[in-house]
């Protein structure tokens, strides 16, 4: 270009920044590559110019600035830490009032039973078993006293169904007395109830003996030896 032409700029050179700006769409990984050959050709440069001991003009302003955005779009962008949210705190819970004692169950009574006697020992046992039988066949129970029984068993046998009197006058008979209440056996016989023949059970034997005593006595509250005994005097056979 003479001095006299006008300085027009030249339509077909892009202008510079239209370069810087087109190089900057190359690829990620090519740019990595063009900036390492940057930098190693500045360090080659610098190495020859130190070997040689001249000087040289610093690089471009625009090929500085050109290795400076193309180093900048190389360095990934660190994004700020998330903030971890704040924990909310639940609230204590509210106290409870303490559960209110359940009433105790009312106390029921137990249903009222029909009284019975009950036996003092096996004794008592056989009395009771033996009067319930009397009172099936007849016998009225004002005639039946339980404890004269009981007192006449204790005098003759001392509570042994097996006892035999093998000594009195009975026994020199040929008739000895046997058993609880100490009959012979033709009296036992012939006060005995059906189904009550055993002379040595001490409930048929109790049977015959209180039919018997109260045949002969009225009752067997009347017997001489219980009544002796309620009067104030000893006890004596029947």
């Amino acid at each position: 270009m003479t001095p006299d032409q006008p300085n027009i700029p030249d339509q077909n050179i892009p202008d510079r920044s239209t370069r810087l700006a087109d190089r900057h769409r190359v690829p990620l990984k090519s740019r990595s590559l063009q900036l390492g050959v940057a930098v190693a050709a500045f360090g080659v440069i610098g190495v020859f110019t130190s070997a040689a001991g001249t000087k040289t003009e610093a690089p471009p302003v625009q090929a500085t600035a050109y290795v400076t955005a193309l180093a900048a779009e190389q360095l990934p962008v660190q994004a700020a830490p998330a903030q971890a949210p704040a924990l909310e705190v639940a609230p204590a819970p509210a106290a409870q009032p303490a559960p209110e004692a359940a009433p105790e169950p009312a106390k029921q009574e137990p249903p009222a039973e029909q009284v019975v006697e009950k036996p003092k020992d096996q004794i008592g046992g056989w009395i009771n078993e033996a009067i319930g039988v009397l009172e099936k066949n007849g016998i009225p129970r004002d005639q039946i006293d339980g404890d004269a029984i009981r007192m006449i068993i204790m005098h003759e046998s001392n509570g042994d169904p097996n006892a035999t009197n093998n000594w009195d006058s009975n026994a020199a008979a040929g008739t000895p007395s046997i058993g609880l209440m100490q009959t012979i056996e033709p009296t036992f016989q012939s006060y005995a109830l059906p189904g009550h023949g055993d002379i040595y059970n001490p409930v048929d034997n109790i049977i015959a003996a209180t039919r018997y005593a109260i045949t002969t006595y009225g009752s067997v509250g009347d017997v001489p030896g219980v009544a002796g005994m309620r009067s104030g005097s000893s006890y004596s056979g029947y």
